[in-house]
């Protein structure tokens, strides 16, 4: 079993996630690249765990805290560890003690680093990235936005506690349309995929829809907006903590809202 550096072999299985299963949707793909490519000149760290048939089981990403969506300085952040869960393809392989195993390794990085600590984030709930994985390991909470929760572990006296990026201003648009707003920075496929499913979603609405995407890898901008990641209509995100919904999901809640403008207008006049 070995933690190895991303290669050309492991790439595409690193960049879906796993997804081996699904066909390869290269618009989602080039997305994940755009970033991958970026920041690996910031410092990132991005792992495979193979094991000794060659399947790859698990996955890591981590990288200096000042390139990433979490707030502190002088850390190493945890963008996230996976180990493939599903019963399809090579099966599930969670509960063998793969996580730690990943989780160690990191940490071992991190000090020989010269990080004051490691901060990693995780879900309020056992379902999906569960907190308490990080928090059985000896990591303390730090701060909490939602279901979202941050924590870490310290190294170093003079270390600072991590926090969230706070929203710092509403995405609004053109009054006379639905405003739907895409902040996309590239670091997780899930948010790569709502990207791609919102595209297809506004396509032949451009008359009642003002479709706009907001590149937060930059720093500056991700800051001017206290956002990373999501999908906004109308200025709220849109089925927050839901599993990301379908093109045709999207497509007709964006339908309904402008319905329910034209009765509410109906009844003004």
């Amino acid at each position: 079993m070995r933690l190895v550096d991303v290669d050309e072999t492991t790439e595409g299985t690193f960049l879906r996630c796993l997804h081996d299963e699904r066909p390869d949707d290269p618009r989602v793909v080039s997305l994940r690249r755009r970033w991958f490519d970026a920041q690996r000149g910031n410092g990132l760290r991005a792992k495979v765990l193979v094991l000794g048939t060659g399947e790859v089981v698990g996955l890591c990403q981590y990288m200096p805290i000042e390139f990433t969506h979490l707030e502190g300085d002088d850390l190493m952040a945890i963008l996230c560890i996976w180990v493939h869960g599903y019963d399809h393809h090579i099966g599930d392989r969670q509960g063998n003690g793969y996580g730690r195993l990943i989780l160690e390794a990191i940490e071992e990085d991190a000090r020989a680093s010269g990080a004051g600590g490691v901060a990693a984030w995780g879900m309020d709930f056992p379902h999906w990235n569960p907190v308490s994985f990080y928090e059985h390991l000896g990591y303390e909470r730090a701060d909490k936005d939602g279901m979202a929760v941050l924590v870490w572990k310290r190294f170093a006296e003079t270390a600072s506690p991590p926090s969230f990026l706070r929203q710092a201003r509403r995405p609004e648009g053109d009054p006379a349309k639905v405003a739907v707003r895409v902040f996309l920075n590239g670091w997780c496929m899930g948010a790569c995929s709502q990207c791609v499913t919102a595209r297809e979603a506004v396509e032949g609405l451009e008359d009642i829809v003002d479709y706009r995407e907001i590149d937060t890898s930059d720093p500056d901008t991700r800051r001017s907006w206290g956002i990373t990641d999501g999908l906004y209509v109308e200025g709220e995100p849109h089925r927050p903590y839901e599993p990301p919904c379908t093109t045709e999901v999207l497509r007709q809640d964006i339908l309904d809202l402008v319905e329910r403008r034209r009765g509410r207008g109906e009844q003004n006049r």
